[in-house]
């Protein structure tokens, strides 16, 4: 019983982060611009964040569009800082990546 038990958690150390990247192993990584369009609905900004975020939502759609997705990318994490957000690095592949929410900044 005891070495069922250890099989069982052994299978699933190894199945945990092929689940965490994706479905069936394949890494699901958005387009550029998505997740600006995803979180900005529920976004709490001021007016000049508001304005701001989306002048560089349409900056990435204009990068993408002359093939300079890097440049688009660098954009697109300005977007999402002033949404909230920063950038977490999996290792499930090149490019593959998830948005963490940070924590709101209390000001006195």
């Amino acid at each position: 019983m005891r070495s069922v038990m250890l099989g069982i958690a052994f299978a699933a150390l190894i199945a945990a982060p092929a689940l965490a990247c994706g479905h069936a192993g394949k890494p699901d990584i958005p387009a550029p611009g998505a997740s600006i369009d995803s979180f900005l609905p529920e976004a709490k900004l001021s007016e000049a964040e508001l304005k701001r975020v989306r002048a560089l939502r349409a900056k990435v759609g204009t990068l993408v569009a002359a093939h300079r997705q890097a440049q688009a990318a660098k954009v697109e994490e300005q977007a999402m800082l002033i949404l909230g957000f920063k950038k977490i690095w999996l290792r499930c592949g090149p490019g593959t990546f998830i948005w963490m929410k940070l924590a709101p900044v209390l000001t006195q």
